[in-house]
């Protein structure tokens, strides 16, 4: 689930070979203004925030630098899903943006007695649970191979 429409998403976190950082890498397929499916991906530099729970991220994308600040907003005791709220920018374009993803280990929705738990942690962060977009990483879903 997340908050940009993407209809399929891979949100990819891993430590940095020197152990201090984290990369942040989502791959996420795209559909065009012109009915294209393409896929595309960005290499985020992940470093702690100033209090636990919280990460400054760094993106240049395509030659715009964007900083976001994120949030762990919650967590399953056993880490089954995480929410996390972001807000960024692109300073030098004027763009600002927020939002939210709910992960899990495998990319599927949590079942329905979970989701009775999750969808407060994002109210509480401002997002509404219709604001979400659920995504379908199935790899034959329409257009995935296509693209």
């Amino acid at each position: 689930v997340a908050y940009d429409q993407f209809p399929s998403q891979n949100q990819i976190f891993y430590e940095a070979a020197r152990g201090r950082d984290m990369w942040y890498d989502p791959v996420f397929r795209v559909e065009t203004l012109d009915g294209r499916h393409v896929w595309c991906k960005r290499h985020y530099r992940v470093r702690n925030g100033p209090t636990p729970g919280t990460f400054r991220l760094s993106v240049l994308d395509n030659g715009v630098t964007s900083n976001e600040f994120w949030t762990i907003l919650g967590a399953a005791d056993d880490l089954s899903w995480i929410a996390f709220h972001y807000a960024g920018a692109a300073t030098t374009v004027g763009q600002r943006y927020l939002g939210g993803l709910l992960c899990t280990s495998d990319g599927s929705l949590p079942d329905a007695s979970q989701l009775d738990e999750i969808w407060p942690v994002f109210q509480r962060a401002g997002i509404e649970p219709w604001e979400l977009f659920v995504v379908n990483n199935d790899p034959q879903a329409a257009g995935a191979i296509a693209a």
